[in-house]
């Protein structure tokens, strides 16, 4: 597996991947709007000039991260957030997903900036940041079910 930057000949699997993980994370829990707006979403972020970083495994794209600069309006100090981090199912429990993680905790340092990374608790991806990334949680989101 290998680290590439995004380039628009894979525009197609990364609408599909981001679709996947919005179904993923909220499936039937929020209305889920026509795959045209994942397109354009997708298209905001490289108009955005949001870092699109994708790993593969041989010539198949298996997940990818979405991260930038953000501070929050000025309301804090510039950190780098990982804002998206998906692997497909059929990757999971390989190195995909920690390559993609490293490569944003890598890009941070680079940077000089604090990390602002997320990770679904039922993945274990949580625990996994916590054991290779020296990050610890800041808070925690909850969210109502009926």
């Amino acid at each position: 597996m290998r680290l590439i930057p995004f380039s628009l000949e894979f525009y197609e699997d990364l609408v599909d991947m981001h679709h996947k993980f919005v179904m993923e994370v909220f499936g039937d829990k929020r209305r889920i709007s026509p795959k045209y707006f994942f397109y354009k979403e997708v298209q905001k972020w490289i108009q955005e000039g949001h870092e699109i970083v994708l790993v593969v495994n041989d010539s198949e794209v298996a997940g990818y991260t979405m991260s930038y600069i953000d501070d929050y309006n000025g309301l804090t100090e510039p950190v780098y957030n990982g804002e998206i981090a998906y692997v497909k199912p059929e990757y999971r429990k390989t190195r995909a997903g920690y390559l993609l993680y490293n490569n944003v905790s890598q890009r941070a340092k680079d940077l000089n900036l604090n990390i602002m990374a997320n990770g679904r608790v039922e993945n274990m991806v949580d625990k996994m940041i916590e054991k290779h990334f020296s990050a610890e949680k800041t808070f925690i989101t909850f969210e109502r079910t009926k």
